[in-house]
């Protein structure tokens, strides 16, 4: 004898317990990528052009960013700093142009999508808007045109493999 079962049978307590068990664990995964994404921010002091304005690099700084160990800047210095998390804050300690010394704080957050990312201190300290002073890395040889692709050193290899009829030459006229 077969019976029917109803909605009533289907929509049980375990139900409910399994349903509740997986909303968690995706909770979780997306709490976890968005706290736990290692970010890399380069903090850069050189001199930048924004909306045809030059903004110049600082003579001297030390900067920490988010209360981490202090670095000495000095004008075209770029540093590498691991963060983990979106929401930032940075302490920038500086000299004016009359020797002055100016402590400067900012808050700024990573966009999720991005892994590497650059930090320029001369548009952060003119109040420039956080799109204009944080910007995508670009690797050097991508930036030269060296690299051809996301492949780039597999092609390169093709490129440089030499058959073993070439390493020797042609040998049937050496006997």
């Amino acid at each position: 004898m077969s019976e029917k079962k109803n909605l009533k049978d289907f929509f049980n307590l375990s139900f409910f317990v399994r349903l509740a068990v997986i909303v968690v664990i995706i909770l979780l995964a997306v709490f976890l990528y968005h706290y736990g994404m290692q970010h890399t921010v380069y903090v850069d002091n050189r001199t930048i052009e924004i909306d045809g304005e030059s903004y110049r690099a600082l003579d001297w700084a030390m900067v920490s960013v988010d209360g981490g160990e202090s670095q000495e800047y000095s004008p075209r210095t770029r540093r590498e700093e691991t963060v983990m998390r979106q929401k930032h804050t940075i302490h920038v300690v500086y000299e004016d142009e009359d020797f002055n010394e100016i402590e400067f704080d900012a808050e700024f957050t990573l966009p999720v999508n991005e892994k590497q990312i650059v930090l320029s201190l001369p548009a952060l300290l003119a109040g420039l808007d956080q799109s204009q002073y944080l910007t995508e890395f670009v690797p050097m040889a991508q930036q030269l045109g060296l690299q051809k692709g996301g492949d780039a050193a597999a092609q390169s290899a093709e490129d440089t493999s030499i058959s073993e009829a070439d390493m020797f030459g042609d040998m049937t006229m050496d006997f």
